[in-house]
């Protein structure tokens, strides 16, 4: 499964744009569902895709919650990851990291939501929580409430499982990857994962 960010990278020059994003201002102007739904599924024993078509967002599951990674956009990511979850036959309030690879709106955007329903622990590098509190209006409604600071070789662990993050700065500031094992019909295998 494959997937990218439609955001343009920020490597040199920062976007400065604090703009109101037209699926938050007007939800109405959000692409149709049949442009951007995927039925969730099982990857592998402990690891669920539960993005869309063009966005990815991953869950893996451990004995005591779930740690997710990226949360796709604010108009989609109820249906995508908490409906996925779902049907899939997990329970979304047992999210207990959510991992923001990067602060584009794409990969950001349920944050906030995950966060107040849930109260899931939002992961992200220091530039991208600087970025999203200096342009407030861009990630109105994404803004998740600053928590952990994603460093370079940081070990998130739960449930005996654990993910560890590589900053890799360069489609924006705070850019992380991670790497981490997970089961397939129980052989381990190490997955490495970019945004």
């Amino acid at each position: 499964l494959v997937r990218v960010c439609l955001q343009p990278p920020q490597i040199a020059a920062e976007n400065t744009n604090d703009n109101l994003p037209g699926y938050v201002s007007k939800p109405a102007s959000a692409p149709a569902r049949s442009t951007w739904y995927a039925e969730p599924t099982k990857v592998f024993d402990d690891f669920y895709f539960v993005g869309g078509k063009i966005h990815s967002a991953w869950a893996l599951t451990t004995s005591e919650g779930i740690i997710l990674f990226d949360t796709i956009f604010p108009y989609n990511s109820d249906e995508l990851i908490v409906g996925g979850l779902k049907k899939l036959g997990l329970d979304p309030t047992s999210i207990k990291y959510v991992l923001v690879t990067h602060g584009h709106g794409d990969h950001i955007g349920g944050a906030e939501m995950l966060q107040r329903e849930f109260g899931a622990k939002v992961v992200m590098g220091a530039p991208d929580w600087d970025m999203v509190e200096k342009y407030p209006n861009r990630f109105k409604t994404m803004a998740p409430k600053r928590e952990i600071v994603a460093t370079d070789g940081m070990k998130i662990t739960l449930g005996g499982k654990t993910v560890t993050l590589w900053l890799t700065p360069g489609h924006t500031r705070g850019t992380f990857a991670f790497t981490t094992t997970v089961l397939d019909r129980g052989r381990p295998v190490n997955i490495v994962s970019s945004a």
